[in-house]
């Protein structure tokens, strides 16, 4: 069994913790555009990097060779990510974060985004080999950072509404 099995099952567990405070925070949570926009994103990264988490785990035990999985991993991964960036429901996260603080929104996209696909995108075309569990561990932590981000922003944007 591969070493970065069990890192992945533990962070899968981190993911589902962050769907759950999203679905939590919606049921008790004044139901506005924004905020709902922002709660889908947190469902939405948690939950992607959930199945990102086993992804390696259910292709490792078909007995694929070491460099084939991670490429198939990461290829499967980003086209998840793809698929969810590009999904009608992901425009209102964008305009709620963008609303919300534009300077966390360009942070959001640019600091975190990139680095997230970046190294799944060296490892589908097989570029650095040797580093490619490490670029798919650096993708799968990235995208958990990215719900942790998400779930700071909604605490914060309730906080200010409530302020006001």
């Amino acid at each position: 069994m591969n070493p970065e099995f069990d890192l992945f099952i533990s962070l899968s567990a981190i993911a589902g913790i962050f769907i759950g405070f999203g679905a939590l925070i919606t049921v008790t949570t004044l139901n506005d555009k924004i905020t709902l926009g922002m709660l889908r994103g947190i469902v939405s990264v948690g939950l992607l990097t959930l199945v990102g988490c086993l992804i390696p785990v259910l292709l490792g035990r078909y007995g694929i060779e070491n460099n084939l999985l991670w490429r198939w991993s990461s290829g499967i991964f980003f086209t998840l990510i793809w698929f969810a960036l590009l999904h009608p429901a992901a425009r209102q996260v964008f305009i709620a974060q963008f609303k919300l603080n534009l300077k966390a929104a360009l942070f959001f996209w640019i600091v975190v985004e990139i680095p997230i696909q970046l190294p799944l995108i060296l490892a589908i075309f097989g570029i650095f080999p040797n580093l490619h569990p490490a670029f798919y561990t650096t993708a799968i932590i990235l995208n958990l950072v990215q719900a942790g981000i998400l779930l700071v922003q909604i605490v914060y944007a309730t906080k200010f509404k409530n302020d006001n």
